[in-house]
């Protein structure tokens, strides 16, 4: 089983409250004055405009904290990006370079998200946390009274593993694998662009590239 996601937004019911207008912030402090005829509530009154001006303020305020709460969610990070890299000792060896926000933002959710593993299935959980749909081959060493590769049911580890990617470029995805791969282990990469649509039939550069 793949580790849990890491949490990309603030959940819709704490997100409720960052949604308060002027209004209701005026309407919510005159509802706290204390009753009667010299703290009247009707709107265009003075005492209105004056709470209505507080209002802003809680409204800027309120905007600013609700933007400081979508900064604790890394996936979406944007004022605290760097901050976030810095802590998980980002750009590492695989992702130095120049990327887009939302490629850095990535970087930092697989960062988190990678738990650890040595399971087929991991590794493929792995690559998708980066961006990339990959399938594995897992080539089992020759042992005395195996006429062939001996299968996974032994418990030996793999001694070599084929890695197929649909992908364009594979240069973080070779990284990634082949740092979080066990050791004593070799691992070989595939790297497919994916097949085109060209005018309703298939391309055929790519099926005889």
């Amino acid at each position: 089983m793949s580790p849990d996601p890491v949490v990309t937004g603030v959940p819709p019911r704490v997100a409720a409250s960052c949604v308060l207008s002027v209004d209701e912030w005026t309407r919510t402090l005159l509802d706290l004055l204390p009753r009667g005829a010299c703290w009247p509530r009707e709107p265009g009154t003075t005492i209105e405009a004056f709470w209505m001006a507080i209002a802003d303020a809680m409204l800027a305020i309120q905007t600013r904290d609700c933007a400081l709460l979508d900064e604790s969610y890394p996936c979406g990070a944007v004022e605290l990006l760097p901050d976030w890299e810095r802590e998980l000792g980002l750009p590492d060896e695989c992702t130095q370079g120049t990327w887009t926000i939302a490629q850095r933002q990535a970087f930092v959710c697989a960062k988190l998200a990678a738990q650890g593993g040595q399971s087929r299935d991991y590794f493929i959980y792995l690559a998708a946390l980066y961006g990339f749909q990959i399938t594995i081959v897992e080539h089992w060493p020759w042992r005395m009274g195996c006429t062939t590769f001996c299968d996974a049911r032994v418990g030996v580890p793999p001694m070599w593993w084929q890695v197929i990617a649909t992908a364009l470029d594979c240069t973080v995805l070779k990284c990634v694998i082949r740092r979080a791969a066990p050791a004593g282990s070799t691992v070989s990469f595939i790297c497919r662009r994916p097949a085109l649509w060209n005018i309703g039939l298939w391309n055929i550069d790519f099926w005889s590239a």
